[in-house]
């Protein structure tokens, strides 16, 4: 009996063994089969996934943003590369304003021009260009290059600002076909074409709006200023260069359209002729809104003193203070003379010292300036012309009743402990004025209780006294 048992342990021992070599050997094949497979799958290339596609809408929004950051231009360049429907949407915002300078001015000229004329290869991408500025090129290209460029993307140039030394004569019949145009900027040409050629050529740009004139510009000796003409929906015009005194007394209407007049950079002109041109030709302006006069040398310290008389449409006001003294502010300074209309002034001529009077004795106030600028045009011992407290008088006095907002020069030193007390009573007095302007356009009671007193008041977003560095 004891033999039995103990053969049949023996036999049940022998099973179990044979049975766990048996699970041993199919682990081990399976763990072998295993590591074939996954070696095969990692071996062999994956296919290809399909991108996900968006539609145009969406691309064009996003591209829309991704335009408006700073460095666009290398971005929307790699979108370009993405793939073909990507290269559709990016490739208009690319070259709607392109980004030009030295490196990079040449591979722009060959894609837009791909030859010299244009009945032989035309370039696509001429259409999109919108806005062409050359303003950071000095050297680079010539004056035949920048024809050729206003030549191809004239269907659709909407800006266009001119290199230093490549525009001349040759540029203005391609520049008369722009039609499109709409805001010409010629400030940095070094040397400027015949002003009567250039004037007549931009009388022929319907669309134009804004006009730059360069610096270099003037009259030739036999030119007459009555006889040019000006775009005629112009709305802003910058004045420089070598503007003279010819020009002064020939010019005798500007565009009833104007709205905004600048005058910078003219070393020829002087204190009368200025004076000329503001009362004959705008001072009749029914739409001027904003003057800015600066960088005039041979103007007086106090040359433009009755600016604010001449100019009473205006709503803002740049001017530099070295050319006006506090009397500009000043009521008895026009009281005591009573200055007369301008039919007085066409009648008896134009005297800066003896300037005609009549019989109405009204208190002179400025009704429509809102916003006065003051900066320096680099004179020495100018800073303290024109003081806070200077302004404050015209405000109390009424002379200044709409005024509400100041902006000086950093130059200026408004902000030093000398004048800090006086701006900061200034900035004071024109935010209580505009925050009375915003009371009195709705209900006072329902207002107050909508505004939280610790953000910004509307009235306090714009108003007040702010610096810039000019």
């Amino acid at each position: 009996m004891a033999l039995d048992c103990r053969s049949n342990w023996e036999v049940q021992m022998q099973v179990r063994t044979i049975q766990a070599r048996s699970i041993n050997r199919s682990t081990l094949t399976h763990t072998a089969v295993s590591q074939e497979e996954v070696s095969r799958v990692v071996s062999s290339p994956k296919p290809p996934t399909r991108p996900i596609h968006l539609p145009d809408e969406i691309i064009i929004r996003i591209l829309e943003y991704l335009a408006a950051l700073p460095d666009a231009q290398t971005s929307l360049a790699s979108v370009c590369l993405l793939s073909r429907q990507y290269y559709s949407a990016a490739i208009v915002f690319l070259y709607r304003q392109p980004i030009l300078y030295g490196k990079n001015f040449d591979p722009f000229t060959r894609a837009i021009c791909p030859s010299i004329n244009l009945h032989v290869r035309r370039s696509p991408l001429s259409k999109l260009v919108r806005i062409l500025d050359l303003g950071r090129l000095v050297h680079q290209g010539s004056k035949s290059v920048t024809a050729r460029l206003l030549g191809r993307t004239k269907e659709h140039l909407e800006y266009f600002r001119a290199p230093q030394a490549s525009f001349a004569v040759n540029c203005l019949p391609a520049l008369a076909k722009c039609q499109s145009l709409r805001t010409l900027d010629l400030s940095l040409v070094s040397e400027s074409p015949p002003l009567a050629d250039l004037l007549r050529t931009v009388a022929r740009i319907d669309s134009l709006l804004h006009l730059c004139l360069p610096r270099s510009s003037g009259f030739g000796v036999h030119s007459r200023p009555t006889a040019f003409a000006w775009p005629a929906k112009l709305e802003h015009l910058a004045l420089s260069g070598g503007i003279d005194d010819h020009f002064s007394r020939g010019v005798v209407a500007f565009p009833i359209t104007l709205r905004s007049l600048t005058l910078e950079h003219c070393p020829h002109a002087k204190g009368f002729a200025v004076l000329h041109l503001l009362r004959t030709a705008v001072q009749t302006l029914p739409r001027l809104e904003e003057v800015r006069i600066a960088y005039m040398p041979r103007l007086s310290s106090h040359a433009l003193d009755s600016i604010l008389l001449l100019l009473p449409q205006i709503s803002k006001l740049s001017i530099s203070v070295d050319y006006i003294t506090p009397a500009m502010f000043d009521e008895s300074h026009f009281n005591h003379k009573s200055v007369a209309p301008l039919a007085v002034f066409e009648t008896a001529g134009f005297d800066p010292d003896h300037i005609p009077v009549t019989g109405d004795y009204s208190v002179f106030s400025h009704a429509h300036l809102r916003t006065l600028e003051l900066t320096n045009s680099g004179n020495p011992s100018v800073d303290d012309k024109i003081s806070p407290i200077d302004i404050m008088l015209a405000i109390d006095d009424n002379v200044l009743p709409a005024l509400r907002v100041v902006r000086v020069a950093k130059s200026l030193d408004w902000q030093g402990a000398a004048l800090a007390d006086e701006t900061e009573a200034l900035a004071d007095a024109l935010v209580e004025a505009s925050k009375a302007d915003w009371e009195a356009k709705q209900d006072h009671s329902k207002s107050s209780s909508r505004i939280d007193p610790s953000v910004v008041r509307p009235w306090e977003k714009w108003a007040g006294v702010w610096t810039f560095d000019a």
